[in-house]
């Protein structure tokens, strides 16, 4: 009251905004508000589930600077500050999320033997990478140690991502299982997996140390062609019949993926070993990839235009999967039956082995003498990529792309099991063209997911790839079935649970065919 205000003074402060009055005064105050409200809601989000995605309420709050401009100014020391602590809390977030899955780790391998898995190559492959799947899901509940391989291979990578070593030992050495059975002593190894027929070695070697041991077999041999295909098709020199059918005889279990395979090998397993396990493909992975990429633009990527119609055949380029047929089918659409759009991509072919190396130029003769074009993908500039009529590529480590690609995906195979390539492409809703041949009839029914042609015949073949290409909408129907059926039958949990059974049956020393251990109920709370 002694001091009253000048008139000017009082229309200078009358006539100033009232909010900068208020901007200044919380001012002070906001960059700690900031940081108390984060970390309450924080707080709040880790004790909620600590496995939920990583903040979402406040990542969208930093984004909006918590609330409008007239309320909370824009300053970009506090925001700075703010997105600090943001980054601080997923940090600790993400490291309590790792600790608590290590625990649950810990508590479940608690007591179990130590694993060590056996490859008969580390090369990219489907055998190989079912290891690598199965690997990496059973570490939660198998204490997985090492990976013991012939020789060097891409896939060592694979394994070291995973925390699994990885060592190689040459069975050709004269003191192969002498080196090796001392490294499973020194390891602690009680338990061993081995993968492929080729692993008979190591199978009879366990067997003589007293481990516990399944055995996986991705092949169909029949039995009085033994030798042929080990020292013929897979050069393996120093095994033989012999050594595989002592190998089958004491094994404590022994997994097929089909139930025609394990026919193929009947009498020489006893019958409480064996057991039929369908391969289950990573749904999640390939469902990410499929929401996360646009087909048109994949296609462009290999140098395909909207209006070719694009055959994919997937695998090893070798005789066993049958190129050739695929190779003289495509030929006698394109000369023969008017379906100018056709184009075929090869992916697998490698240059190690001389058989191999003879057969791709056997495919490239095949086409050159139709009068079709035909290239080797890693040869061709960017500007001519999808031109060719037949295009081979090298084995690759990442596939997602070309089932994305495909309009139909060929398995004229004269000897195979029952190769995820199929599974893979129905997951895609591709329609397939396979051989009727071994366990193939087991994933898909003729005329209803894809069809099923006699091996070798290549005006089969053509016949159905040509009514795929007159009638999308029926590419379009099986396409649709055979993501049905994937669900149904190859679903990729089921089958790591029931790998998971069987380990805990042979380790517990039940047989591997018994039902699941029953789990002891945790105990009541006291009143």
């Amino acid at each position: 009251r002694g001091n009253p205000v000048p008139p000017a003074a009082r229309t200078a402060t009358a006539s100033r905004p009232r909010s900068a009055d208020r901007q200044r005064g919380f001012a002070p105050v906001m960059a700690p508000l900031r940081s108390l409200l984060a970390v309450c809601l924080a707080a709040a989000a880790l004790a909620a589930s600590p496995f939920d995605a990583p903040m979402p309420v406040l990542r969208s709050m930093s984004e909006a600077r918590l609330g409008t401009p007239h309320l909370f100014p824009a300053r970009s020391q506090s925001q700075a500050s703010f997105d600090e602590l943001l980054q601080l809390l997923d940090q600790k977030r993400e490291e309590i999320v790792l600790a608590q899955q290590a625990a649950q780790r810990e508590a479940a391998v608690q007591g179990k033997p130590l694993v060590a898995m056996f490859m008969h190559s580390l090369e990219r492959n489907g055998a190989n990478n079912f290891c690598l799947h199965l690997a990496s899901k059973l570490l939660h509940t198998q204490p997985f140690a090492i990976v013991f391989a012939p020789k060097e291979g891409p896939m060592r990578a694979d394994f070291e991502a995973i925390g699994l070593r990885v060592e190689t030992l040459d069975p050709a050495s004269p003191d192969f299982l002498d080196v090796l059975q001392r490294r499973l002593v020194e390891e602690k190894i009680g338990f061993v997996v081995a993968n492929t027929i080729m692993r008979c070695d190591v199978v009879s070697l366990a067997h003589r140390m007293d481990l516990h041991t399944l055995w996986v077999i991705h092949e169909a041999w029949p039995q009085d062609q033994l030798d042929y295909y080990a020292k013929e098709v897979f050069m393996m020199k120093n095994l033989d019949a012999a050594q595989i059918k002592a190998a089958f005889a004491v094994c404590g279990c022994i997994v097929f993926p089909s139930d025609v395979q394990k026919s193929i090998y009947d009498g020489l397993y006893r019958e409480d070993a064996a057991v039929t396990i369908y391969n289950g493909i990573p749904l999640q992975q390939l469902d990410v990839f499929r929401s996360s990429h646009d087909r048109e633009q994949v296609r462009r990527s290999f140098g395909y235009t909207q209006d070719d119609f694009v055959v994919l055949h997937l695998g090893t380029v070798c005789n066993r999967k049958g190129q050739i047929y695929t190779a003289r089918s495509v030929a006698k659409l394109i000369k023969e039956r008017g379906c100018a759009n056709v184009k075929c991509l090869m992916v697998g072919a490698r240059y190690i082995r001389d058989h191999e190396m003879k057969y791709i130029e056997e495919i490239k003769q095949t086409v050159l003498s139709n009068g079709l074009t035909y290239v080797r993908w890693e040869d061709t500039a960017e500007f001519d990529r999808g031109k060719a009529r037949v295009t081979v590529m090298d084995i690759q480590s990442d596939v997602l792309r070309f089932y994305m690609a495909a309009d139909v995906v060929v398995v004229p195979s004269l000897n195979e099991v029952l190769p995820l390539v199929i599974c893979e492409a129905m997951a895609f809703e591709r329609p397939v063209v396979c051989s009727r041949i071994d366990a193939i009839p087991e994933a898909l029914d003729d005329g209803k997911e894809g069809f099923l042609v006699p091996p070798g015949e290549v005006d089969a073949l053509a016949d159905a790839i040509e009514k795929l290409h007159a009638n999308p909408s029926l590419g379009a129907q099986f396409g649709k079935q055979g993501r049905e059926r994937v669900l149904r039958q190859f679903a990729y949990d089921v089958m790591i649970s029931q790998y998971d059974r069987i380990i805990d049956n042979l380790v517990a020393g039940r047989k591997a065919t018994d039902p699941p251990i029953e789990k002891a109920a945790p105990a009541a709370p006291p009143l």
